[in-house]
């Protein structure tokens, strides 16, 4: 009988394999497809995804059904990826998907992500949830998620410049992998702002006679929670994050159309209450309030932009702990973050795609390579009444998060 713990490092282990999309495809299909049995919605975005799909979960939480998500990567287990009511896969279940289907996917050579999603469909059929909410992995076209045939509704939430090595070196290459999503006939809801993207997905819409609606534009106003106003009605979101208000936008937006076409029920007071209490760790997420300690999973240079928005009507000091992967526009993002702090420490963590502090350090910046040194010095020099920001990487906020919390710091 295998253990959790080797299950998730056996998992683990093949997040290098990859024998591209129609192979992934081929593998499904033998196994029956079971993603088809699924009433889903499929959300792909640069940024704002997974919050998207803790909104639109909420939501229908909210309004009684039972809802199954599909995210990655982990905050604080692998299992966490996958989640019904906002439980993780039991080990017993994960144990036993791995030991009757290990010989399986061996011999298929599947990749970790290739194989979660497979898991997340088995169990989300097993249990019969009446929702499954999927977050896409990377891009659209090619992602694994993107076996889904007949999703209730595909949602792009935002396009930014993000692994261009894999999607393009331009928004309007990678808004075309983004509406790779994008089924005929299909509903589409776009929160994206930038006019060349926009047509993109328009272009392909049309292509595929789907219906697209776009999210409408969203005032906001700041606090210790969000409020924001969309077509003359305002929401609530218990967050400090304003970047929120778009993606809660565009998780509305969606769900309104599906109600619309009959696909759920659901009342105004469970949209406003749904909005009201979802919460995504790592977004955002205060562990502390003396000083004000924030984590940020903010992973690019339009996330980053977003979250200085934020950021900047916070207290002072403000000291920023910044560290990312060698895939980013680093220099870009820690510029970003200069501008709205105090002060800008630079770190480093243990990780295969983690880009070391040194080739990180921008001027005006301090490098203290071991991390949690680097985050006690941010709250030292906060101080009580200052705000300390820990951001760069969800990898390494998830590190963060954990050590902050069992250190009871």
């Amino acid at each position: 009988m295998t253990t959790i713990q080797e299950a998730v490092d056996w998992i683990t282990a093949r997040h290098n394999f990859h024998h591209g999309f129609d192979h992934f495809q081929r593998f499904m299909a033998s196994q029956g497809d079971p993603q088809d049995q699924l009433r889903a919605i499929h959300v792909a975005g640069t940024n704002g995804k997974g919050s998207t799909v803790s909104y639109l979960a909420s939501v229908l939480r909210e309004a009684g059904y039972t809802v199954g998500t599909f995210t990655s990567p982990h905050l604080v287990a692998h299992q966490d990826r996958i989640r019904i009511q906002e439980r993780w896969i039991d080990d017993v279940t994960f144990v036993r998907y791995v030991d009757t289907y290990r010989d399986l996917l061996e011999q298929w050579d599947l990749a970790m992500f290739e194989i979660d999603f497979f898991f997340a469909c088995l169990w989300f059929v097993e249990q019969k949830v009446d929702f499954a909410v999927i977050e896409v992995g990377l891009g659209g076209l090619l992602d694994s998620t993107n076996t889904l045939r007949h999703p209730l509704c595909s949602v792009i939430v935002s396009i930014g410049l993000d692994h261009m090595e894999r999607l393009g070196s331009t928004e309007e290459a990678i808004a075309l992998q983004k509406a790779g999503i994008i089924k005929p006939g299909g509903l589409v809801v776009s929160g994206v702002t930038q006019p060349e993207c926009q047509a993109v997905i328009e272009t392909v819409c049309a292509e595929k006679q789907a219906r697209l609606i776009p999210v409408p534009a969203v005032t906001v106003q700041p606090g210790s929670e969000v409020h924001f106003t969309l077509e003359d009605q305002t929401y609530t979101l218990h967050t400090r994050a304003q970047y929120q208000a778009r993606n809660a936008a565009a998780a509305l937006t969606c769900l309104r159309a599906l109600r619309q076409q009959g696909a759920l029920i659901f009342s105004e007071e469970a949209l406003r209450e749904g909005l009201r209490k979802a919460v995504w760790a790592g977004r955002f997420e205060v562990l502390q309030e003396h000083p004000l300690t924030i984590i940020d999973g903010a992973h690019n240079a339009p996330g980053i932009q977003a979250l200085c928005t934020s950021v900047k009507d916070l207290p002072h000091p403000r000291v920023i702990v910044f560290t990312a992967l060698k895939d980013k526009e680093t220099e870009v993002m820690a510029k970003q973050l200069k501008q709205i702090s105090d002060r800008l420490i630079i770190t480093q963590f243990d990780y295969f795609r983690a880009q070391t502090g040194a080739q990180l350090v921008i001027e005006g910046s301090e490098l203290i390579e071991d991390w949690k040194t680097a985050v006690r010095t941010a709250r030292d020099k906060a101080g009580a009444e200052g705000t300390v920001v820990i951001t760069g990487s969800l990898y390494f906020i998830s590190e963060v998060r954990a050590w902050l919390m069992n250190a009871g710091l």
